[in-house]
Order: C-alpha cells, then sequence, then structure tokens
C-alpha cells in the first residue's frame, strides 16, 4: 500500500479510502437500502486493515448513523492507527436547508459523530456538500 501526507495535516493516510456508506440497516438515500451489518463490516473493515488501508471514511446521514456506529466498532481496537473522516451538513429529501451549518449544528453534529464512533477524536470532520 502506498501512502501519503494529507496536505498539512501531519496525517499519513493510505492512497485507498475504505468508505463505510453502505454499512447499517435500512433506508440510505431515497430507494437505496443498506444491508451491511456488524459481522460483515467488520470482516470487511478486516481485509482493509490487511490490505495497509489505513483512512475510513463515514458520515452522521449514512443510515441515519449507523454506519458510524458499526465503523467505529469494528475499528475500535485499532484506533491508534487508523484515520476517520466523517461529515455533517447533508440533507437529502425535500427540506435541504433545514439544518444549515450553524455553529451550534456543527457541534452537535461532531459530539453525536464522536458518541457513535466511540471515539474522543475524529481526524477529519468534513462539511459534507455544504
Amino acid at each position: 500500500m502506498h501512502y501519503s501526507k494529507l496536505g498539512e495535516t501531519g496525517l499519513v493516510v493510505s492512497r485507498m479510502t475504505f468508505g463505510a456508506m453502505t454499512f447499517g440497516q435500512g433506508s440510505l438515500v431515497g430507494e437505496l437500502h443498506n444491508t451491511i451489518g456488524q459481522d460483515q463490516a467488520d470482516r470487511m473493515v478486516g481485509a482493509a486493515l490487511d490490505a495497509g488501508i489505513n483512512f475510513f471514511d463515514t458520515a452522521d446521514m449514512y443510515t441515519n448513523g449507523q454506519s458510524e456506529t458499526i465503523l467505529g466498532k469494528a475499528l475500535a481496537d485499532k484506533r491508534q492507527d487508523v484515520v476517520i473522516a466523517t461529515k455533517c451538513g447533508f440533507r437529502s429529501g425535500p427540506a435541504l436547508t433545514q439544518s444549515g451549518l450553524s455553529y451550534t449544528y456543527v457541534l452537535r453534529s461532531i459530539q453525536g459523530s464522536l458518541k457513535r464512533l466511540g471515539t474522543d477524536y475524529i481526524d477529519l470532520f468534513i462539511l459534507h456538500i455544504p
């Protein structure tokens, strides 16, 4: 696996990122449905780690936060060895601007993501399609 510095962050990440958008059970967006539970996610994350991937991406909106919860559990004993990126801000459906990106909203999103991921820090927090 090849690794690169992520800008000026000091983080060194694999050139391949593991996206966890499909983790969880239920509706992702509209008619798209996820069916990947914890056991299957654990196997997928294990294979990614074995391949040298250390950069994992998720978002608060993926299956209503289930993706973050499942990914956090799958990485719990490897937390110091991986880089986790998560996002907030994107809402699909009729109320695209309902949440906005206010300070309060972003702070609450960070707090919720920390809890769901089961960690005390997030390496990279992204505004999802602001």
